[in-house]
């Protein structure tokens, strides 16, 4: 059975909506969260830790289920396997990083407040400092001591990264693989860091957006997914000899251009003219976004 299962997942904020999203993750993993800007990442990750709750509403509706335990019939048993770092401080910004573990460490099991001082002098935290005062990279290592300070079945982190200094960004990354290393647990990471997510996660989860739904565009390993596209970078006059077919995303210029073919193997040996095969190359999880999302540019 899967640590976290979510089923037809559909949640409605103002006019957009989540629909049908469909997913599952198995304790040890690393799931990448990926998706431009208002595609709804964080209204998911917000809808699986219960902070959006499924409203009897006819565009909402889905069921959620973590370490077997469902999010509306045992909610208090699958909000406490639950740890997070936001982007947005979830904390009182009138109280200092101690205080707070004191105060919210009492919701957890097993909540330990020495571990939890232990990793705030670790990350460098002023404990006693008020929230307020502290940098935007100080309160997401504030997040990130509370969120290690308890065994929680699922870590979720929503843009976490991105106010770090690079130092250590690459130890909060270590952090996450030291996490997940027994296989007792598992995460979800959201950032627009693209390049470090794929160097991190082991599947990824990607919500395309189409007018004002959201849906699932791709789930699945890192690898796979890079796997079903090639970049090909040509003359521009060549332009003529790659079926519409493969393209998924261009970029012409007047004297080059550069396509994002998607296909199987089979399909780029047998489709594409033999002289332009070798110019082929696996993207990067970046380039495949921009092209898809993009669609094509002159």
């Amino acid at each position: 059975m899967a640590l976290l299962e979510c089923r037809k997942l559909n949640k409605k904020i103002g006019t957009y909506r989540l629909k049908d999203i469909d997913f599952t993750l198995e304790a040890g993993m690393v799931l990448g969260l990926i998706g431009v800007n208002g595609c709804g990442k964080t209204t998911l990750l917000r809808s699986v830790m219960g902070s959006y709750r499924l409203d009897p509403d006819p565009e909402d509706g889905g069921e959620l289920f973590l370490n077997g335990k469902h999010f509306a019939k045992e909610e208090k048993a699958y909000r406490s396997a639950i740890a997070y770092v936001l982007e947005n401080y979830p904390f009182s910004l009138n109280m200092n990083a101690r205080e707070i573990g004191d105060r919210y460490g009492y919701y957890y099991p097993g909540f330990d407040l020495k571990k939890n001082k232990a990793l705030l002098e670790k990350y460098e935290v002023p404990e006693k400092m008020v929230a307020s005062r502290l940098s935007k990279g100080q309160k997401i290592r504030s997040q990130l001591a509370f969120a290690l300070s308890y065994p929680a079945k699922l870590y979720i982190l929503d843009e976490p990264a991105g106010n770090l200094d690079v130092e250590f960004r690459d130890a909060f990354y270590q952090e996450i693989r030291t996490l997940v290393a027994d296989e007792e647990c598992a995460v979800i990471i959201s950032s627009h860091l693209v390049t470090e997510l794929e160097q991190i996660a082991d599947e990824l989860l990607w919500i395309g957006r189409a007018g004002d739904e959201g849906t699932v565009r791709y789930f699945g390993s890192v690898d796979d997914m890079r796997d079903r596209y090639r970049l090909l970078s040509i003359d521009s006059k060549e332009e003529a000899s790659i079926p519409d077919k493969l393209i998924t995303g261009k970029r012409i210029r007047e004297t080059h251009s550069e396509y994002l073919l998607q296909g199987t193997k089979e399909d780029f040996g047998q489709m594409l003219p033999v002289g332009l095969q070798g110019s082929l190359r696996y993207p990067s999880l970046q380039e495949i976004m921009y092209y898809t999302e993009k669609g094509g540019e002159r």
